[in-house]
């Protein structure tokens, strides 16, 4: 059974937890967005990019309550970095770095202690059962936070490799492999492959 990474992630949180809607209408109006400056309203840029930010960090961690809570962290980094912000690319894609690196920095963390706790024999390794956004979930966590970043990125968002790149602080040919190992490795374990 095949699953379509680019149209299994379709819908994002809003900031207030209202709900969700589709990913076609997830990047807001192009001019509208081109104009935000988040040093001189980062409110509005919050309430822009919320939903695009949140749903970048939530394909790398997996776990909604836990990208709520990189979001946050994530934008709270953003405020404080606000001035030294440089409007040569789009606002979106600067806060997503800034939620990737987040998640990333969260997911080594949490490794750690997960690490300490099987040592100590306090780890819970129970897991649910598998549905359609359970089994992408599966899929994207025998990824490692690298490869899942570049998934997430590539398929969720659209953007380029060469953006990714930019915002990964890769070189486009590194996206390019990580990005194509990881589609198959997904291939290999939806298929029951080793």
């Amino acid at each position: 059974m095949g699953v379509d990474v680019g149209s299994a992630f379709e819908t994002g949180m809003t900031p207030g937890g209202r709900g969700r809607r589709p990913l076609a209408d997830a990047h807001p109006a192009a001019a509208a967005a081109a104009e935000l400056d988040p040093r001189e309203d980062f409110a509005a840029a919050y309430e822009t990019h919320y939903r695009a930010v949140y749903r970048a960090v939530r394909g790398v961690v997996l776990d909604p309550d836990l990208a709520e809570d990189v979001t946050q962290d994530a934008f709270l980094k953003a405020y404080r970095a606000r001035d030294r912000y440089q409007p040569t690319g789009r606002v979106e894609a600067w806060l997503c770095t800034i939620g990737v690196r987040e998640a990333i920095s969260r997911l080594r963390r949490t490794a750690l202690q997960r690490r300490v706790l099987e040592a100590t024999g306090r780890a819970d390794r129970s897991r649910p059962a598998a549905g359609t956004a359970e089994l992408l979930d599966n899929l994207l966590s025998a990824l490692s936070p690298k490869a899942r970043a570049v998934v997430v990125l590539h398929f969720l968002h659209g953007y380029r490799y060469r953006e990714i790149a930019a915002m990964l602080r890769l070189p486009e040919g590194t996206v390019a492999s990580r990005l194509s190992q990881a589609l198959a490795q997904m291939r290999r374990q939806a298929t029951g492959q080793r």
